[in-house]
């Protein structure tokens, strides 16, 4: 059986241990926006970037035909 002071120092220990994981949760959770930001720009760009290859790639065409 627990003594008052050992269940204190359980729930006390329970308590910080809660707080700390609280904490990672909060930086996961701003990591992963970040990250999801990352990506949407870096989508944005690749798609950017597809519609320039096509244009090169149509000029080139074009400059081999003439």
């Amino acid at each position: 059986m627990l003594t008052v002071q050992q269940a204190v120092f359980t729930v006390e220990s329970l308590i910080s241990k809660v707080q700390q994981q609280k904490q990672l949760i909060h930086q996961l959770v701003q990591e992963n926006e970040h990250l999801r930001h990352e990506n949407k720009q870096l989508r944005k760009e690749n798609e950017q970037l597809k519609y320039r290859v096509q244009e090169l790639e149509a000029r080139t065409k074009k400059k081999q035909l003439q």
